[in-house]
């Protein structure tokens, strides 16, 4: 996928996906790949890069990835911790 590329549906331009380097996930719609995704380390959050939306993402330094930039993100608490909490019964909700 090329920066350019542009994400139609129903014969409306929705918005221009940004090609990743790092994809974490993907889009793939009727067999085709659409666009590449985002997933936050901390809260498992998956998005897709929007060139031009205005949108703070941020980066832990100690888990090595990107965040999704909510408040409860900002926090270090990796998902996989979290959710390794949640399995000891040490949360009651995993969110």
């Amino acid at each position: 996928m090329r920066a350019d590329d542009i994400l139609i549906i129903d014969g409306l331009k929705k918005f221009e996906a940004k090609a990743e380097r790092k994809a974490t996930s993907a889009i793939i719609i009727a067999g085709n790949h659409v666009a590449d995704g985002l997933r936050c380390v901390h809260c498992g959050h998956v998005w897709i890069p929007v060139v031009g939306s205005g949108r703070k993402r941020g980066y832990c330094l100690k888990c090595n990835g990107v965040t999704c930039g909510g408040n409860e993100c900002e926090a270090c608490y990796p998902f996989e911790k979290r959710l390794e909490d949640y399995e000891k019964g040490k949360l009651k909700i995993l969110k």
